[in-house]
């Protein structure tokens, strides 16, 4: 089971509706769950905060007068710090959890602030309740320095204490109630994908994760060196003033390194969130024409590959986990120099209380490691789920032995590292306390010898007299090993040693002799001379009356000084530790072997019979258990993808048959349809030819009539102008002739004028009527239409009147006789469609547009209706009379133009007049090999402009 319950429950490949549907059917009791929690925890810290306080400081001895009027104020503002803070904090969540209930929708603001307070809650309890205890004890201590005698540095460690102990509470508080907003969450904000849920808590629950292990850690590493090891409750004091800032700076400096190392992490996260909001905005606009897109493009580019987010996800744990140890070994050297030159905790203790530390790092490195994978777990299935990921260039430099090594490593070195520590803890323990212990003997012994000498004596007891009894202890057998020091009560006495043997007694330090001065009994340890013992004061009851006579320490060689005495028993220590942690090491290799040379195996077969090989069995010597099963699982499927693809095989080699027996089968056809379609080219270019031979013939009648008036001018004429020439080549009169001469020059002109009219239409029916090759010529568009309009003048009768605006195109290149077919069609429908209308018009309108020409055929005539506009292009459709028309006129319109890369269209309105707009372009070769762009703006006309009308 995972550290939060929201992991836990969170599984990506099952349905987001199942999972909504269990938190929904689930009862919370979120009130019910935390004021059951909040007791829980209260007891907790009276039992683990308030207990060790009230017994390390004696608080039992202070007047109780003194301490309810100083605990009662300062423990009730604290609590309505709690109080207040937290319903502030837990109200947006109380709310929505009300409004959820009702069946009421939550404003986005709301909802926000709400599913914000259930992440950032936890950890801000966390501090207030750890600052609060803090705070309090402070307090408390300040109010015992003013009224009653307690010192600064007892505040210190009062407030240090209090600070430690009520952060460890303070985890487990935050981690129980992270687990009970990770539910909420869930029942409240079910729309929420888990990968923007992951996105939202990862970083949260990792730095409580690696604070909920660490205070574990330091908690235990306290325990240890309050109950194992041989210091003082003064010196236990200043220890635990130095954990906080240490603590305080190690978290700090973890979270520096968890945010430089998660980085790339969070970069493909805020893609990977951005990509799912424009998809969901793109399908709440699905009607819209298009949605800004560029940021999310611009940060979806910059997203890190999946590749290397797998690779960092996977390796991450274990960064944080080396992050972790190196923090733990600048806390723990710091505080060796604290204990042996501040707190002047012996050598052998400082050494001990760090290599217990470092035990202790290591285990908790290990539990951090599997919970932060445990929460990277979401992400390497969802990368995994989401994307394709090249196996190759996911190896991890940690493969899977070197996880198991590191773990059960680490454990067993844990355990042997406890185990070592523990017993050499125990052994000079029980060394220091018998010497402690012999030394209170001597004491006890030396009291009653000086009350036994002064008692001899019959006169009152003197320091001369007790540096008598001091002397004559080394002339004693059993007292041959003891070091005894006398201070007299008197002002400047100098202290009398007795004992050492030959070297004699050493100097005692100043910080022992200071001790010496102390009214009481004490334990003495004298780390720089391998010395340990007791020292007390030499009080004397001589006939009734008490005499102090001043101060004696009895010291003997502590374990270090014991020569053979202690070295076998540490060498002993010794080698069981290095045989445990050999034997162990030993079955963790095995086991580890066993495990992992199977697990090799089938990787390697599992990426053979991904590249195809499937004759070689799969085999790693497994048991029944989960791998032995999972190679039998991988032997069948081998064996069943073997069968399968010899079926395959002999199933594509008889496709490959038909396959080819269907080629042979296609190409003929395919030769038949080439075939044909050239036969229908052939027709269809031919049917061309037809309709414009039929057309000719339609305008005949028309063209012989235009022809008739100009001949008849000239056959008339001709008789007249014979006449006249005769006249005035014979006649003699003067008067005559200059008749004749007027009259020549009236009649001359006539027949011109018949001549040049029966030309111009001679030339624009054989311009009409000539046939074009496979090649482009450049041709005047206008002279075109010109030539076209020369050719309808009997359909366009007086009343019809036709303008010309002309842009002066100039040349293009095409088909010629194709393209006056098209201008001869679309002026003979505009003629039809304006006859017999008054004020009947049409105008004809050329444009050039960049590498286009555009012409426009309006007329004014009945118009087209619009349930048969969309078929007028078709072949064969006409509204005609039987007779009257083929239906092909607009049909070979368009099919003529869109083989010169153009486009006509149709715009009418029935009673008011249709307009055909044809595009061509200038070059039609570039025109086909490009796709033309038929929405592309129209540019400005020419400024010069000429117009026409008839």
């Amino acid at each position: 089971m995972s550290l939060f319950g929201e992991i836990d429950d969170l599984d990506p490949a099952a349905p987001a509706g199942d999972q909504r549907a269990s938190w929904a059917a689930r009862e919370l009791g979120f009130k019910r769950r935390m004021f059951m929690t909040g007791v829980l925890f209260v007891l907790t810290e009276l039992a683990l905060v308030g207990a060790p306080l009230w017994l390390l400081f004696d608080l039992g001895e202070v007047s109780p007068v003194v301490l309810a009027r100083v605990a009662i104020p300062v423990l009730a503002a604290g609590a309505t710090i709690w109080m207040v803070t937290v319903t502030a904090w837990l109200a947006p969540v109380l709310r929505a959890l009300r409004a959820h209930r009702r069946g009421e929708a939550l404003a986005s603001e709301d909802a926000r602030v709400a599913y914000r307070a259930t992440l950032v809650v936890p950890l801000r309890l966390l501090v207030l309740r750890t600052a609060l205890w803090a705070l309090v004890a402070l307090g408390i201590g300040a109010f015992l320095v003013r009224f009653g005698t307690w010192t600064p540095l007892q505040v210190v460690e009062l407030s240090s204490m209090a600070l430690l102990h009520a952060w460890v509470v303070s985890v487990a508080r935050a981690v129980v109630l992270d687990t009970l907003l990770a539910g909420v969450r869930m029942h409240l904000f079910p729309d929420r994908s888990w990968i923007q849920r992951f996105g939202d808590g990862y970083g949260g629950r990792l730095s409580l994760v690696s604070v909920a292990v660490f205070g574990a850690a330091l908690a235990a590493f306290s325990a240890f060196v309050h109950y194992f090891l041989p210091i003082s409750a003064e010196q236990y004091m200043e220890v635990q003033i130095y954990f906080p800032p240490a603590a305080l700076v190690g978290v700090l400096l973890w979270r520096q390194v968890a945010r430089l190392s998660t980085r790339t992490l969070r970069g493909y996260l805020r893609s990977s969130l951005a990509s799912s909001l424009r998809a969901a905005e793109d399908a709440r606009h699905a009607a819209r024409a298009s949605t800004p897109a560029d940021a999310a493009g611009d940060e979806l580019e910059r997203a890190p590959a999946p590749a290397s987010v797998y690779r960092l996800a996977q390796s991450l744990p274990y960064r944080l986990c080396l992050a972790s140890l190196g923090i733990w070994t600048l806390i723990l050297t710091g505080g060796a120099l604290v204990a042996r030159f501040a707190i002047r905790i012996e050598q052998d203790d400082t050494v001990l209380m760090v290599g217990v530390g470092a035990v202790v790092a290591v285990g908790a490195s290990i539990y951090e490691s599997l919970w932060h994978r445990e929460t990277m777990r979401l992400l390497l299935t969802h990368l995994t789920v989401h994307h394709r990921l090249p196996v190759r260039d996911l190896e991890t430099s940690l493969s899977l032995r070197s996880k198991l090594l590191l773990s059960f490593g680490g454990l067993v070195l844990f355990a042997c590292g406890l185990a070592l520590f523990w017993g050499f803890a125990q052994y000079k323990n029980l060394v220091t306390d018998f010497v402690s212990r012999q030394a209170g003997l001597s004491l006890a012994w030396l009291r009653s010898e000086v009350n036994a000498a002064a008692a001899r004596t019959g006169e009152p007891p003197t320091a001369g007299l007790v540096g008598t009894v001091i002397r004559s202890v080394d002339r004693r057998s059993i007292e041959a090993n003891a070091i005894f020091y006398y201070r007299p009560q008197e002002p400047g006495a100098e202290v009398t040693a007795v004992g050492g043997g030959a070297m004699g007694a050493p100097v005692l330090p100043w910080y022992v002799d200071a001790q010496l001065r102390l009214p009481h009994d004490v334990n003495l340890d004298v780390d720089s001379m391998a010395l340990s013992g007791r020292a007390g004061r030499l009080r004397v009851r001589w006939q009734g009356e008490a005499y102090d006579l001043g101060s004696v320490a009895v010291l003997y060689p502590d374990y270090r000084g014991r020569g053979e005495s202690v070295v076998r028993p540490l060498k002993e220590l010794w080698l069981f530790f290095l045989a445990l942690f050999g034997a162990c090491a030993g079955i963790v290799l095995l086991t580890v072997g066993q495990f992992v040379k199977p697990i090799r195996i089938l990787e390697q077969r599992a990426d053979g019979m991904a590249r195809g090989d499937l004759a070689e069995p799969v085999s790693s010597g497994g048991e029944g258990d989960e791998i032995g099963r999972l190679t039998f699982a991988l032997e069948e499927m081998r064996r069943a993808l073997r069968e399968k693809l010899r079926s395959t095989e002999e199933i594509n080699l008889e496709l490959d048959r038909a396959v080819q027996r269907r080629t042979a089968d296609l190409a003929k056809k395919n030769r038949e349809l080439a075939e044909t379609l050239d036969k229908l080219t052939r027709a269809q270019d031919q049917l061309v030819r037809a309709e414009k031979m039929a057309s000719i013939g339609q305008l005949v009648a028309g063209i012989a009539h235009e022809i008739n008036n100009p001949v008849n001018a000239i056959v008339n004429t001709v008789g007249p102008l014979e006449e006249a020439a005769g006249t005035l080549m014979s006649a003699d009169d003067e008067a005559a002739r200059a008749e004749a001469a007027d009259d020549l020059r009236d009649m001359i002109p006539v027949v011109k004028r018949g001549a040049e009219r029966t030309k111009a239409i001679v030339r624009a029916l054989h311009n009409y009527s000539r046939t074009d090759d496979e090649t482009l010529i450049e041709f005047d568009l206008e002279r075109s239409i010109d030539d076209s309009l020369e050719l309808l003048r009997h359909l366009l009768k007086q009343h019809i009147q036709v303008d010309r605006d002309y842009a002066e195109v100039g040349r293009i290149r095409g088909h010629a006789g194709q393209l006056d077919q098209v201008f001869m069609n679309l002026l003979t429908n505009a003629a039809q469609a304006v006859g017999g209308r008054d004020g009947a018009t049409i105008r004809i309108v050329t444009q050039a547009a960049h590498d286009r020409v555009i012409i426009r055929v309006v007329d004014n005539g009945a118009g087209i209706p619009a349930d048969i506009r969309p078929r007028i292009f078709d072949p064969f459709f006409t509204t005609k009379e039987v007779g009257e028309g083929s239906g092909l006129g607009l049909s070979i319109v368009h099919r003529l133009i869109e083989r010169h890369g153009g486009t006509v269209e149709v715009s009418s309105e029935v009673d008011v007049g249709t307009t055909f707009t044809v595009t061509l372009p200038r070059n039609p070769e570039r025109a086909l090999q490009a796709q033309p762009d038929p929405e592309a703006e129209v540019g400005p006309a020419p400024p010069r402009r000429r117009s026409r009308g008839s």
